[in-house]
């Protein structure tokens, strides 16, 4: 125990240094090149100003180009900041005149070279998605970056199943399939701040998948969760990162039999802990620098900022306004295209059930019920975060995925053969 204390506090510790490290080393790539090669998407881009769905008529299926934007311009803005300086407080040019955001018309008239009346910052993210951006965007245009998101994305999804099946899974790869859907993955291909967190949640599937029996060794999954923890505070803006918590959270659960419901829910809480220590201290890492540094207080700017997202609903109490949040998030599901998937998961839910009861198997309730508190995490999310929910519902709604892979784990990979539960 405390030698596994003393190693993640050592990662905890260097998991800022090597975010500072890796953002200093893109922000020293030129960006002429990026700018040519994102001016080159331009015409594309102009258009989903007014565009942004991948449906028409699906708000969930949205591109997010208005947060695309930003990041675009903050891959290849040429600041006239020092590297440390861009890196801390991720400086860029705004068109709009009375301190709102345009970051479509900013970035837009940056590259055309159009007067632009402020310098705007952004401070309370690490933005570390600009490790892989400014590296793609000297190579390709945006365009492009949208084709290997498709090709990245299946690939990656391919071997998270792949892994899972390989190693006796199959029914837990099965339910990750199920739930793919309810993240509106194909619209993830052509938007780079929804492509994030489905990228490390395909990653941790994977390393799920193929190094299970190392990761339960020991406390290796603590070390897991706190990685992806703070992968997730490094790469991601507060889109939905509660997937990468959520789904490999009920993935090792089913995948391993534990001996009792203690144990289980005890795995849990270790876990969860584990992947917010690392969430909450690589993002705070981020503000305290800044203070240390440059004397600025970021810290104030994102403390105001949690507390605005967890805030009520203009206008409304904390429990209409959260009825009204649940309405939202789960409206993109109420259609017919999704009625016809609930059917699918319902009848195999049905035949896999009917299945094990032939096989003399029964519902191992050390995983089954774990399993469904899991999903219900996400109503507790929306909740806490209500107005930032309610705000964004149109990409915060994709936790319900969680849910949807909970309830099918639940009733078909958490099971065992009735002879080793009698034997306990």
């Amino acid at each position: 125990m405390k030698k596994t204390v003393l190693k993640n506090a050592i990662i905890l510790v260097l998991m800022p240094v090597l975010g500072l490290f890796l953002m200093f080393l893109v922000h020293l790539l030129p960006v002429e090149g990026m700018k040519e090669n994102v001016y080159s998407s331009m015409d594309s881009l102009t258009k989903e100003f007014t565009d942004e769905l991948a449906i028409d008529g699906y708000n969930a299926s949205l591109i997010g180009n208005f947060t695309d934007s930003l990041m675009t311009e903050f891959a290849v803005y040429d600041s006239p900041h020092s590297v440390f300086e861009q890196v801390m407080f991720m400086y860029r040019k705004e068109s709009c005149p009375d301190g709102g955001w345009w970051p479509g018309v900013s970035l837009t008239d940056y590259l055309y070279g159009n007067p632009q009346p402020v310098e705007v910052e952004y401070s309370r993210y690490w933005h570390g998605y600009l490790v892989f951006l400014k590296p793609m965007f000297l190579i390709c245009s945006l365009n492009s970056v949208r084709l290997f998101n498709s090709i990245f994305q299946i690939v990656l999804l391919s071997a998270a199943l792949i892994g899972l099946s390989k190693n006796g899974h199959s029914k837990v790869a099965i339910a990750f399939a199920a739930s793919m859907p309810f993240m509106y993955f194909f619209s993830s291909f052509a938007s780079l701040s929804l492509s994030i967190c489905m990228y490390i949640l395909l990653v941790e599937m994977i390393l799920i998948g193929f190094f299970n029996d190392k990761f339960r060794s020991g406390y290796g999954y603590v070390t897991f969760f706190i990685i992806a923890g703070s992968s997730v505070a490094f790469f991601d803006f507060l889109t939905y990162p509660l997937v990468t918590l959520a789904i490999p959270l009920c993935t090792v659960l089913c995948i391993n039999e534990e001996e009792n419901l203690k144990k289980s829910f005890l795995n849990i809480l270790t876990n969860s802990l584990s992947w917010g220590i690392g969430y909450i201290y690589m993002w705070a890492s981020k503000w305290v620098l800044a203070v240390i540094f440059t004397g600025n207080n970021t810290i104030k700017d994102a403390l105001d900022t949690v507390s605005l997202r967890t805030s009520n609903v203009p206008g409304e109490g904390r429990i209409k306004g959260y009825l009204t949040c649940l309405k939202s998030n789960l409206s993109p599901f109420a259609n017919r295209a999704y009625a016809c998937l609930f059917i699918c998961i319902l009848i195999y839910i049905a035949v896999n059930l009917i299945s094990e009861l032939k096989k003399k198997n029964s519902l191992s309730a050390c995983r089954l019920v774990p399993a469904l508190v899991i999903g219900m995490i996400p109503f507790v999310w929306w909740f806490v975060t209500l107005n930032h929910s309610s705000e964004h519902w149109m990409f915060t709604c994709r936790i319900f995925a969680v849910s949807i892979f909970s309830i099918v784990c639940a009733f078909s990979a958490c099971t065992k053969k009735r002879e080793e539960e009698k034997t306990r």
